[in-house]
């Protein structure tokens, strides 16, 4: 189930796609960022629906899989806050440059 915290995070990401439209590793990053968000959120109803169903064997599969989605997600996050601090770093130092 999404958090509260999870569909603003999704605004988030749709505010960054925009705003920076000619940066296409950050697009990578929004967009991987935006499917596993999705995945995240849709793994536990499966989950629950196996369940109901008496499939144990999916049951697990779809634990696992939601464990090793959160923590994909959130190594991709690390790696956005890094490009975003470096490429927000390089274009200070641009705007430096040439106010000097």
């Amino acid at each position: 189930m999404l958090h509260p915290d999870q569909s603003s995070a999704a605004r988030r990401i749709s505010d960054l796609r925009r705003d920076q439209p000619g940066d296409p590793t950050l697009q990578s990053l929004l967009a991987l960022l935006s499917a596993k968000l999705e995945l995240c959120a849709r793994l536990p109803i499966l989950e629950y629906e196996a369940k109901s169903q008496g499939h144990e064997t999916c049951v697990r599969a779809f634990r696992r899989l939601a464990e090793v989605e959160r923590e994909s997600f959130n190594e991709m996050l690390v790696c956005l806050r890094r490009h975003l601090d470096e490429t927000s770093s390089a274009a200070s130092t641009c705007v430096a440059a040439k106010g000097e």
